[in-house]
């Protein structure tokens, strides 16, 4: 019997059966809902992103305007002179969906993607308010493409393919079978191939459908990260094609294949993700948002306090500086930035806390992570739609770093009270957010990938090994 007998056999006696379609239409569906889950939560922070900079580019447009008028008309432009400091320069940022965006939302909920960059605000309160949607929702997080891959992919390829050999033994028929010189590794192989086929076909034809359609970006730039994406769901349907047929040939009955086939979806997908996390946190515990939330404010009163010597200092250590007397910007705006500026260095060790322990857990769950496949596929795929924690915690410190350029170039004219000139203003180019090459998450991803196949190769030749046995038994 060939493949395409055999694909119609199996699809006459297994696939067609009213359990078996609707379970592969419930799959089906559940995919595009996941597929069009993604869509929406990329397009909504799309949205969110594209009001955000709109409305700071027209904030923007009326500093500019302010500042070019007293520039040119003086006090005849009508614009109060204590306007158009560079204090009140707001900067737009944003972290923009990367091109996949919409296959893993990934921690994109939890973590800021957005917000203003500001002279008046401390590093600290950056990114303070970015977490608005229900607790509950945001921990549980939104169905996507991946997350539907991880957890359901292996559940069906369970259901369809356990009874591979039980059922022929539990109906009495493998001995007749053997007897009648069947070639039992052939057909095992091929059933296997067939039953499990279908569900990895029907995942990536819809996968390559929403890749197709869903698309914000153009779809040169999308396929680099849907090819690696397809590549990890394929390399993760391998490994528990493997793990499926190990225990299929075991020649046990088919209750006990199920139950541990089960158990075995339980363990991976659920239960040890869960237990690395925690070890990884116990290991690197996070610093306490409230005491790191009460030590920022703290610095900053203890700061304000002490303003008068923070100014002395400052001009202690910048002679150039001549403060214009005659200027009709308001001390406070000096007082503000140098206080602000003495918070940033103060609470710079806090931050390098969150950071630190943030990068440790990360290299921990880097570690941990060949412990399942459910961890390893759910990483690459994060890494693949650009939805990482790694990812935000860059755009973090790029922010971060474009502040503080822009505060040592509007610094000392804000310190002097005077207008810092249009034209550097202009000048000083806006925040953009950098990736880095696609090649580098490429290269995170091979070695893992190559991890999982190299198990599933192993599972596969021990299987094979196995049914030689039986078949010559």
């Amino acid at each position: 019997m060939n493949l395409r007998d055999m694909f119609q056999h199996e699809l006459r006696t297994r696939l067609a059966r009213p359990a078996a379609l609707a379970s592969l239409t419930a799959f089906a569906a559940i995919l595009v809902y996941a597929a069009s889950s993604g869509r929406i939560e990329r397009d909504a922070r799309m949205s969110a992103i594209a009001g955000h900079e709109s409305q700071a580019a027209a904030a923007m447009q009326g500093w500019l305007a302010d500042l070019q008028a007293l520039e040119t008309r003086g006090a005849q432009s009508g614009v109060p002179p204590w306007s158009a400091s560079p204090m009140d320069l707001e900067f737009p940022s944003s972290l923009p969906p990367a091109p996949l965006a919409d296959f893993a939302i990934g921690q994109a909920d939890l973590l800021p993607s957005a917000g203003k960059l500001s002279l008046w605000d401390p590093d600290v309160r950056l990114f303070s308010r970015y977490e608005f949607e229900d607790p509950v929702s945001l921990a549980l997080g939104a169905l996507d493409l991946s997350k539907a891959a991880v957890l359901l992919l292996p559940l069906l390829m369970i259901v369809l393919a356990f009874d591979i050999l039980s059922a022929e033994r539990d109906a009495g028929r493998l001995g007749l079978t053997l007897a009648q010189g069947a070639d039992l590794r052939r057909l095992f192989w091929q059933r296997l191939s067939i039953r499990c086929g279908v569900v990895m076909a029907l995942a990536l034809i819809v996968a390559t459908a929403a890749f197709a359609l869903n698309a914000a970006a153009p779809l040169s730039e999308r396929l680099p990260a849907f090819l690696l994406w397809s590549a990890c769901a394929a390399a993760y349907g391998l490994f528990w094609f493997a793990i499926i047929g190990h225990v299929a040939s075991s020649n046990r009955n088919g209750e006990s294949n199920i139950v541990g086939l089960l158990l075995c979806w339980a363990g991976f997908t659920l239960i040890v993700p869960a237990a690395v996390t925690a070890l990884a946190e116990a290991i690197y515990p996070p610093p306490s948002r409230l005491a790191y939330l009460a030590d920022a404010r703290r610095i900053e009163i203890e700061t304000e306090r002490a303003e008068g010597g923070i100014a002395e200092r400052f001009f202690t250590d910048h002679p150039e500086l001549v403060v214009d007397d005659a200027s009709d910007m308001p001390a406070y705006l000096r007082t503000a930035f140098l206080v602000t500026s003495t918070v940033d260095n103060a609470t710079r060790p806090l931050l390098d806390g969150f950071e630190t322990t943030a990068a440790r857990r990360d290299d921990a769950l880097a570690l941990l992570r060949y412990i399942s496949p459910a961890i390893i596929a759910h990483g690459v795929f994060n890494e693949a739609a650009g939805s990482s924690s790694a990812r935000h915690r860059s755009y973090m410190a790029q922010a971060r770093e474009f502040k503080s350029a822009y505060a040592k170039q509007a610094g000392p004219y804000i310190a002097a009270g005077r207008r810092m000139p249009s034209d550097r203003v202009t000048a000083f180019p806006p925040f953009n957010f950098q990736d880095p090459p696609f090649g580098t998450v490429v290269g995170r991803a091979l070695p893992v990938l190559a991890f999982l196949m190299l198990v599933a190769g192993a599972l596969l030749l021990a299987t094979d090994r196995r049914l030689r046995r039986l078949q010559y038994e």
